[in-house]
């Protein structure tokens, strides 16, 4: 029977005591170096960079007083993590790709990390995904506003954004934003422009909560299972029915939805979109029939020229996605 949730890693950054960037691509990330590109400027304290689709490798730390052996630091976003999966050549004996739906790479990124007593894994964000409509955003706004949650994390906030008058999405925060241990929770088909049902509880571990998950994940039989562990012990929405909080009940649809997640596996290699797609999207939206009355007047020479002629006006760091889209379109060739 296929589950209700889905989790993913849709984070992490850490940092490994080594020098040479290459190696750590190579090692840690099971990925060619060769596809990573120097943007020219360094990140989170550090000098310089290399860069492909959403994952950065910072290398020569700033180093001073405050700041040193800072080694090499690897941060991906959703995307990097989407890019890591499908890139990555780690693997360990009787490691099994159920049809490209475990994920491997990061089983054998967090064994790595987890035996390596230089390494720090300072943030580690776990996306745990209701597709099938267990969870309503109205309710546990509802639920968030009326105080109907236990938990030890006092700060609880409700943000919403607006399209003119009218309200457009809103976003859960459990947790302070400088805290180790943090909660978003959010609808996900919206942000995206997607009609189907897609709510996201994102846990956000930082510090010596996210080297302990990595830890745990070493020994455990999934990730769903560990997350769903963290949501138990951490807070849960419930209904009013005692004067002792610690007595009530869990709502229902929560428990079911913690449940479900305590099932599933971790999922991998979903369809990664890279900004020049996001780009293409905008433009065929945006501007699609301005280009359709150019190619039928003025001709397709005339359409052709005015993007050769655009090119001299990119930035670097618009050619600098050219390259990382070129590459990372033949690396998925070749896998």
């Amino acid at each position: 029977m296929n589950s209700k949730v889905e989790v993913s890693i849709d984070w992490l950054t850490f940092t490994v005591q080594r020098e040479n960037p290459n190696e750590v691509i190579s090692e840690y990330l099971g990925m060619d170096p060769d596809l990573f590109q120097d943007p020219g400027y360094g990140l989170l304290g550090y000098e310089k960079m290399k860069c492909f689709s959403d994952i950065c490798v910072c290398y020569s730390g700033r180093e001073n007083e405050y700041f040193h052996d800072m080694g090499v630091c690897v941060s991906m976003s959703g995307n990097g993590c989407r890019s890591f999966e499908t890139m990555s050549k780690l693997t360990f004996p009787g490691a099994r790709d159920k049809q490209g739906m475990e994920s491997i790479a990061f089983p054998v990124l967090f064994q790595l990390l987890a035996s390596d007593p230089g390494a720090n894994v300072t943030r580690l964000d776990i996306a745990c995904d209701d597709r099938s409509g267990i969870l309503d955003m109205d309710e546990i706004i509802s639920k968030t506003t009326a105080n109907d949650i236990n938990s030890r994390m006092a700060r609880r906030q409700v943000v919403f954004s607006m399209n003119g008058a009218k309200r457009d999405g809103a976003t859960v925060y459990l947790g302070a934003p400088s805290s180790n241990f943090r909660v978003r929770i959010y609808d996900k088909g919206l942000e995206q422009g997607i009609s189907d049902h897609w709510i996201r509880v994102e846990i956000v571990l930082r510090s010596n909560n996210s080297n302990a998950f990595v830890g745990e994940a070493v020994n455990s039989a999934c990730i769903g299972c560990l997350a769903s562990q963290v949501m138990n012990d951490r807070f849960s929405f419930i209904e009013r029915d005692d004067c002792n909080i610690s007595r009530c009940s869990v709502c229902s649809w929560w428990q079911e939805f913690v449940d479900e997640l305590g099932a599933v596996e971790l999922v991998a290699r979903k369809v990664i979109q890279h900004s020049v797609e996001h780009i293409n999207n905008w433009v065929s939206d945006q501007v699609g029939p301005s280009l359709a009355i150019i190619l039928k007047t003025m001709g397709w020479g005339h359409l052709f020229q005015l993007a050769q002629d655009s090119y001299s006006r990119l930035s670097d760091k618009q050619k600098l996605l050219i390259s990382d889209y070129n590459s990372s379109r033949l690396a998925v060739t070749a896998v």
